[in-house]
C-alpha cells in the first residue's frame, strides 16, 4: 500500500474521528513538544492525548505514548495514524508543510509560544488551557506556580553559578538569556554572566575563567556517562577546575531545559546547590 493511499484511508477515518469527537465533545491530542505535554497532563487532559513526540518523557505516563517521531521531524501519515482531532505543537514544530497538510485534512492544529520568562509560562499555560476549555485549572496552575516562586529559598552564599548545555572536547556551551537555565538565575535573582549571548551559545575556556563563575550546572544527558571528575579533566575545564575544585552539579535534563509548571522545582534545586556549595 503506497502512501498516498494511506494517507487517504486514514483522512476518512479522521472524518470519522471528528464526528464523534464533536458528538462527544472529546479531544483525541498529538502532542509536539515536551512541555506542551507536560502542561497538558498537569492541566488534567492527559487521557485526551493519543501520542506525542520523543521530547515528551514527563510525566511518566507521556513517556508510554505512542510516539511520533522528533517534534521538528513529523510525517504526515505518522501522525494521522493516530488519528487526532488536535495538534498542540510547539512554535518550531514541523515540518510547516506537514503541519499544513494535516490542516488541510481537517486537524486542528495550534502553536503555542515558548517564551522563556516567568510571564512567558503563565501566558503558555493560559493559552493552553483555553484551547482545552480548562481556563479555571490553567489559572489554579498558575497561582499554584507563583506560590511556590514566593517560597523559594534565598540564595545566601557567595557563589557565581553559570549552566553549560555541554562540556567536552568539542568546548563549552553556555545558556545566554532566551533559555530556561537563565531564567533559573533570574527567579533566584542571580545574573547571568552570559546573558549578553542569545541562547545557548559557544563559549571559550578563556570566556569561562573570564566570567568568574566558580559553580557549573551541567545536563545530565550531555555527560555521555562520566562523572565530575573526569568531566574537570577535560581541556576546556581542567584550568576553571584547578583554580575552583570540580564544583560541578550535574542536573535533570527535562527538569531544568523544560518551560513547564515543574519551573519552581527546578529553582529550588538550583538554590539549594548554590547555598551548599564549598
Amino acid at each position: 500500500m503506497n502512501m498516498l493511499l494511506k494517507i487517504v484511508i486514514a483522512a476518512g477515518l479522521l472524518f470519522v474521528s471528528h464526528s464523534q469527537a464533536s458528538a462527544n465533545q472529546d479531544m483525541r491530542i498529538v502532542s509536539a513538544g515536551g512541555s506542551v505535554t507536560e502542561i497538558l497532563f498537569a492541566l488534567g487532559m492527559g487521557s485526551n492525548i493519543v501520542a506525542s513526540d520523543t521530547s515528551s518523557a514527563y510525566p511518566e505516563a507521556a513517556s508510554a505514548l505512542p510516539k511520533i517521531g522528533y517534534y521538528r521531524q513529523l510525517s504526515t501519515e505518522g501522525v494521522l495514524k493516530m488519528l487526532p482531532t488536535h495538534i498542540f505543537a510547539i512554535k518550531g514544530a514541523g515540518p510547516e508543510a506537514v503541519l499544513q497538510q494535516l490542516e488541510a485534512l481537517g486537524v486542528n492544529v495550534f502553536y503555542f509560544e515558548q517564551e522563556r520568562s516567568e510571564q512567558g509560562l503563565y501566558t503558555l499555560i493560559s493559552n493552553i488551557g483555553q484551547r482545552v476549555g480548562r481556563t479555571t485549572e490553567a489559572d489554579a496552575l498558575n497561582a499554584q506556580i507563583r506560590n511556590q516562586i514566593s517560597a523559594l529559598p534565598k540564595v545566601e552564599h557567595n557563589v557565581s553559578p553559570i549552566f553549560l548545555m555541554s562540556a567536552n572536547e568539542r568546548g563549552l556551551m553556555a545558556a545566554g538569556s532566551n533559555t530556561v537555565p537563565d531564567l533559573l538565575l533570574d527567579v533566584l535573582s542571580l545574573e547571568n554572566p552570559f546573558a549578553s549571548l542569545d541562547g545557548f551559545k559557544p563559549i571559550s575556556s578563556e570566556s569561562l575563567l573570564a566570567s568568574g563563575a566558580n559553580l557549573i550546572f551541567l545536563p545530565e544527558h550531555q555527560t555521555r556517562g562520566l562523572g565530575t571528575d573526569a568531566i574537570c579533566k577535560t581541556p576546556a575545564l581542567s584550568s576553571w577546575a584547578s583554580l575552583h575544585g570540580c564544583n560541578i552539579q550535574v542536573v535533570d535534563s527535562l527538569l531544568f531545559l523544560g518551560l513547564t509548571p515543574r519551573l519552581p522545582s527546578a529553582a529550588k534545586q538550583m538554590a539549594q546547590a548554590i547555598n551548599a556549595a564549598p
